[in-house]
């Protein structure tokens, strides 16, 4: 064990004196100190503000919601994806890799692609206008910029099938089928085996799945920035504009978002792993 320590060593040094020097500057720059112009140090300069400032309230709620409902489609879909490919005669099984064009795509092709396919003026009105369900583009409805981020769900999910996919099926890959055989022998209907079976043995790549994709869509810039709508935000939108869009004053509280941010999805990973771990005691591990 120490042999491995001090080999890593050289590694995880200097990764751990930028990662905690980032923190650190990060935070100090929250409470008002190490800034290039002069302000009042202090607890309110930064952490007060943000947690005072309506706008960021609800862009706190916004990305709260766009990221768990982005990450459970993306399990939802990324599960039932995996269990159907695993179905599948092994010669089709090679076709099916298909689901891994998300995963080679940037987040900032995904948001384009959904910019694409699904404003008014996209791939899917021109569609639905050129067959006459509908007289004019116009007339499609406005799912993106709406207001209710579904534009953002949208983009995630996609991206985070394809990522969920791939982790399930190299699970499933090492599931005995002679296991749902037996269960379907004993009376066991389709959808109870896979719940009983299937899902108990992918549980801990799914929870892992689970918690990368949320924590990813909670703090991700690159799709918020293309699909967000102006208001309500995504709180890392926000960071963009309390930095490059207010005057130097206003830093502190961008680094307290920040702050709060990490401190967070801390929070979260420990709080989720401990509900997981008593839901399925013995059976949990990240």
């Amino acid at each position: 064990m120490m042999s491995i320590s001090l080999r890593l060593a050289s590694l995880l040094i200097p990764y751990a004196l930028v990662f905690c020097g980032g923190l650190g500057l990060t935070m100090l720059q929250a409470l008002g100190l190490v800034m290039p112009v002069p302000v009042e140090p202090g607890w309110n300069v930064g952490f007060g503000a943000a947690l005072h400032a309506p706008g960021l309230r609800d862009a706190f709620g916004f990305s709260l919601y766009t990221a768990f409902v982005s990450a459970l489609m993306a399990v939802t879909f990324g599960t039932l994806t995996a269990y159907g490919i695993w179905r599948l005669p092994h010669r089709l099984q090679t076709p099916a890799v298909v689901y891994k064009i998300p995963l080679i795509l940037p987040h900032i092709s995904v948001a384009f692609i959904i910019l694409i396919l699904w404003t008014r003026t996209g791939f899917v009105s021109s569609a639905v206008h050129a067959v006459g369900l509908i007289d004019t583009p116009e007339e499609f409805p406005a799912l993106l910029f709406a207001g209710n981020g579904l534009g953002i769900i949208l983009a995630y999910a996609w991206k985070g099938t394809g990522f969920v996919t791939l982790m399930a099926y190299a699970l499933l890959k090492r599931l005995d089928p002679r296991l749902l055989t037996t269960a379907r022998m004993l009376g066991a209907s389709g959808p109870t085996a896979f719940v009983r079976i299937v899902l108990p043995h992918l549980a801990p790549v799914l929870h892992a799945s689970f918690i990368i994709l949320f924590l990813y869509g909670f703090g991700a810039f690159d799709i918020p920035f293309l699909l967000a709508e102006s208001a309500p935000g995504m709180l890392s939108v926000e960071v963009y504009n309390l930095v490059f869009q207010r005057g130097l004053e206003r830093r502190p509280e961008a680094m307290a978002v920040l702050t709060l941010m990490f401190a967070f999805a801390t929070l979260f990973v420990h709080l989720y792993m401990r509900v997981a771990e008593r839901t399925a005691p013995g059976t949990r591990k990240l």
